[in-house]
């Protein structure tokens, strides 16, 4: 049997617009283009290593293949009587596959601030994005009563300056009907509407799940991407979006997680590091603050450890830890994202340890 390989979402390759009378302004932080380009579709073939091509018969297999057969006489791909076998020799390999479609586009342009960021490539902006992008397709589905898959959304950076630095990205919208239907147009004058009903999709699950679930957000069409959808990460930037407000994390979320580096703290230490859960210290200028992880070291050095949020990497969630940090220097404040915690705890922990000067324990 033939390894099994997938095709990539759609992709626009079309650049950003200039011209701001293109645009259409939502709100201070969003605005729409209504577009009718051309989609990309590719195929890189299993393990992204593409596809041996023959060019005298045609015939194509996996490079990945580890017993190819098209450098060799082989069968050709399509019925010949005379000449049943091709001789080979004749092979390229690592071609990807691919096709383009031209359909109708609503392209939303989210331009964020500091400490706020949607940097390309990091893995929080990879859930923030595809989060929001997946509540934005269903929601729009639903405000038009079109079956889902109908109109579908995608995600890249924007490409200009501020999409480099982190501070503007694009999330597009599209027909998936070669040609277009026209559905995707309708949301232009209707953004303020779509992004609200996808905010309320993603706060208000039926299921109260922890990151997603099959009553909010997953189906057997994003199977691929379940690991990067986040509800609590896609509610952060879609409130923030609408408000121009940095919304508080979801605090539920952030004490579990807290309670989770604490535990894996305490099994890796060496006992050259104390470490206590919800300890006060008073602040001279801040009174008595609450540090969700307090580090204490031989020689009495203090270490506030906090989390911050998905998409505010080193801005600690709770604002008290936020004024420790500016009014004392006598305990370092050592942030540390919620996102890396859930999905790479040995690399949090490690990074803490680091910080604080443990050696860690030896396995």
């Amino acid at each position: 049997m033939p390894e099994t390989s997938y095709a990539t979402r759609a992709k626009l390759t079309m650049p950003t617009p200039a011209e701001e009378s293109k645009w259409v302004q939502v709100n201070d932080r969003i605005r729409v283009l209504k577009e009718r380009q051309h989609l990309l579709v590719s195929n890189t073939g299993p393990s992204n290593d593409g596809y041996s091509y023959c060019t005298k018969c045609g015939r194509i297999e996996a490079s990945s293949d580890p017993n190819p057969t098209l450098l060799m006489p082989h069968r050709k791909p399509y019925p010949d009587d005379k000449q049943p076998a091709c001789e080979g020799n004749g092979t390229t390999r690592h071609i990807v596959l691919g096709t383009d479609f031209i359909t109708d586009i609503a392209l939303f342009s989210l331009r964020v601030a500091a400490p706020l960021k949607l940097k390309p490539g990091y893995y929080p902006t990879d859930v923030a994005l595809r989060t929001v992008s997946e509540a934005l397709g269903k929601a729009a589905c639903q405000m038009l009563e079109i079956d889902p898959g109908e109109l579908m959304a995608e995600y890249r950076p924007a490409l200009t300056p501020a999409g480099r630095n982190g501070l503007e990205a694009e999330i597009f919208l599209y027909d998936t009907l070669p040609g277009g239907a026209g559905f995707s147009s309708q949301l232009v004058d209707r953004g303020t509407e779509l992004f609200q009903r996808a905010l309320r999709l993603v706060k208000t699950c039926p299921e109260k799940c922890d990151a997603s679930c099959y009553r909010c957000l997953r189906s057997f069409k994003n199977k691929f991407e379940h690991s990067l959808l986040d509800r609590h990460v896609g509610a952060e930037l879609l409130e923030y979006l609408l408000t121009s407000a940095l919304p508080e994390f979801d605090a539920q979320r952030l004490k579990n997680s807290t309670a989770l580096l604490y535990s894996d703290l305490l099994r890796q230490g060496d006992g050259g590091v104390d470490f206590e859960a919800s300890i006060k210290v008073t602040v001279a200028g801040a009174g008595d603050v609450k540090v969700p992880i307090l580090a204490v070291k031989k020689d009495g050095k203090r270490f506030a450890i906090a989390l911050s949020g998905p998409l505010t990497t080193d801005h600690p969630a709770e604002p008290s830890i936020r004024e420790l940090r500016e009014k004392t220097s006598d305990i370092q404040v050592i942030v540390v994202n919620e996102l890396l915690v859930r999905g790479n705890l040995p690399t949090a922990t490690r990074e803490v340890q680091r910080r604080v000067g443990a050696r860690g324990m030896r396995l």
